[in-house]
């Protein structure tokens, strides 16, 4: 992660308001969509280098999975990427963190920040947007101070921005591409294997 990257101000929220809208669940959470915005609401901007390490916040991602018709599009991920733990493992959502510059309001920042990732990752027509839930894992460091923000997306699909990056897969499910997944695709696979067939 590069310096500019660690001095950028993220949005976060507070644990305590997570912990309490999951009510003690892990996983994919259905959490209503305006009960969550109320959290958000309270939401605040830190930098990022200390939001990384800090527990009693959560960062804030979207995490948008594709869908083009009745298959899921999603990616493996080359050695190319900088991160030597993520190589040649799947990523099922696209996303990223949002930063004061979607917007200082935090509501807004989820929505065009979601609206920026999509845009930087993938070259897509979205025909709809649902929103899930929350993905709330809090079993490794990493975790902790994340939270995601589940969509999914109905798109007439074209390709990935960062061809070198990402390999795309195109599976009408999941299960067979599970083992190979990391923490949050492995989470989110489960309960779309669990709800959506």
């Amino acid at each position: 992660m590069s310096i500019d990257a660690m001095a950028e101000k993220v949005l976060v929220v507070k644990t305590e308001d997570i912990e309490k809208i999951c009510n003690g669940q892990t996983g994919v959470v259905e959490v209503a969509e305006d009960e969550f915005f109320k959290v958000l609401e309270r939401g605040f901007f830190v930098e990022r280098s200390r939001a990384e390490y800090d527990e009693s916040t959560r960062q804030v991602i979207p995490y948008i999975v594709l869908k083009d018709g009745d298959e899921y599009i999603f990616f493996r991920r080359t050695a190319n990427q900088t991160e030597k733990r993520l190589h040649n493992l799947i990523t099922l959502g696209v996303g990223g963190h949002l930063n004061i510059d979607d917007s200082k309001n935090p509501v807004d920042c989820l929505k065009n920040g979601l609206w920026r990732e999509l845009k930087e990752e993938v070259i897509v027509e979205v025909k709809s947007l649902k929103y899930i839930g929350l993905i709330n894992e809090i079993e490794n460091p990493v975790s902790r101070v994340h939270v995601g923000v589940l969509y999914i997306a109905d798109v007439n699909y074209k390709s990935i921005a960062e061809k070198e990056n990402f390999v795309e897969i195109r599976s009408k499910t999941l299960s067979s591409y599970i083992e190979e997944m990391e923490g949050w695709a492995k989470v989110v696979a489960l309960y779309l294997e669990r709800t959506q067939s």
